[in-house]
């Protein structure tokens, strides 16, 4: 693999996949090639919407790949937050149900729960991540937690929340965002029954491209929040199509499918496949965080995924100290109300990376 493939790294340490990961120059060519299309051919006619319903179909198999699930079982979304509301939207929720979360959340999975104590009076109970398991009790309605927690990067024990979850006939409703293209995930040995997937970050698809995944056994006890052309048999009012696509999210761009699909395609076909890219970027993991510990000053949270936490001591203000490092080309983020800095090490990243954000640091210091 080299970086020249991934378009907008360039001469930065690209620390901030966990937002949103830089694109592969094929899904970019593929995408342009479909605009270029769209404006200079009719959008209209059998052929174009053939072509319409294969890129569909393209991508809705590559984000199953991502996930080890056949295509049939997953949606298509423009992110991990419509993913959710897709969910919390498609249940049939009664005043006093509980769902349980943790106190370190994304809005995107938050703003979805607090619309359900609005709306329904349901019970968001939310106890600290390494407390979940023990906090699922019989008026448990759902657990509704991330896969890797964007604040620190750690990896939560989701099979053994599922069994718990499942015991007292509870739901577990599973945001994604850090996890797919960041770690493996084999989604239906999870035991999750709804996981949500981002696009644009560790699968370097375009802004505005995700997914969901629903188990086959709750295909029907979960509503279509957004009926439309596409929820329907041949587009008629009537019956739902099969599995998971009844409940995709209205008309996605194509160009914006086009490049998620090229940018799976693109790391499926690196030596080794997605496996070897996901182990390449533990490696690199491993690596950054012996190289970040010789740093003085800088305090690392353990971590098993591509997100490190990380406290530079003396700085008070660590916006700032993200706008600083951005002038000199190192690109990182802030987690609010942590005072830590959040660095995502890909498959790309490279000592050199590492090297160049303990200068930033020092010099910005």
């Amino acid at each position: 693999m080299s970086r020249d493939d991934l378009v907008g790294v360039g001469d930065h340490a690209y620390l901030n996949t966990g937002t949103n990961g830089p694109l592969p120059r094929a899904a970019v060519d593929a995408m342009r090639e479909q605009l270029d299309r769209d404006a200079t051919e009719p959008r209209i006619g059998a052929q174009v919407f053939a072509r319409w319903g294969a890129t569909r179909d393209a991508a809705r198999a590559a984000l199953g790949r991502a996930v080890g699930a056949p295509p049939e079982q997953i949606a298509l979304t423009s992110s991990t937050t419509q993913g959710v509301g897709l969910v919390t939207a498609g249940l049939p929720w009664r005043q006093g149900d509980v769902v349980l979360t943790t106190d370190a959340e994304h809005p995107g999975l938050l703003g979805p729960l607090d619309m359900l104590a609005r709306r329904f009076g349901v019970v968001v109970r939310t106890v600290p991540a390494a407390d979940v398991v023990a906090a699922i009790d019989p008026q448990t309605t759902m657990v509704a937690v991330s896969h890797v927690l964007w604040t620190d990067g750690r990896v939560l024990p989701l099979a053994e929340i599922a069994r718990a979850a499942h015991a007292v006939g509870a739901s577990v409703l599973v945001d994604g965002a850090q996890s797919v293209g960041n770690i493996p995930v084999d989604v239906a040995a999870t035991g999750s029954d709804y996981y949500t997937i981002s696009g644009q970050k560790w699968l370097m698809g375009p802004q505005g491209s995700g997914g969901l995944w629903v188990a086959p056994d709750r295909l029907d006890e979960l509503a279509p929040a957004l009926p439309g052309y596409l929820t329907y048999h041949d587009g008629h009012v009537g019956e739902l199509r099969d599995g998971a696509a009844r409940f995709d999210a209205g008309s996605i761009d194509p160009i914006t499918l086009i490049g998620l699909a090229a940018s799976c395609e693109w790391v499926e076909a690196q030596p080794g496949g997605r496996a070897g890219w996901l182990e390449l970027a533990a490696a690199n993991t491993r690596r950054a965080r012996t190289r970040l510990a010789r740093i003085p000053g800088l305090d690392l949270l353990p971590g098993h995924s591509g997100l490190i936490s990380v406290a530079v001591a003396g700085a008070d203000d660590p916006a700032a100290l993200v706008a600083a490092l951005a002038e000199r080309n190192v690109l990182v983020r802030t987690i609010p109300g942590t005072g830590r800095l959040r660095l995502s090490i890909g498959a790309w990243t490279t000592d050199d990376d590492i090297d160049a954000f303990a200068q930033a640091v020092l010099a910005a210091a």
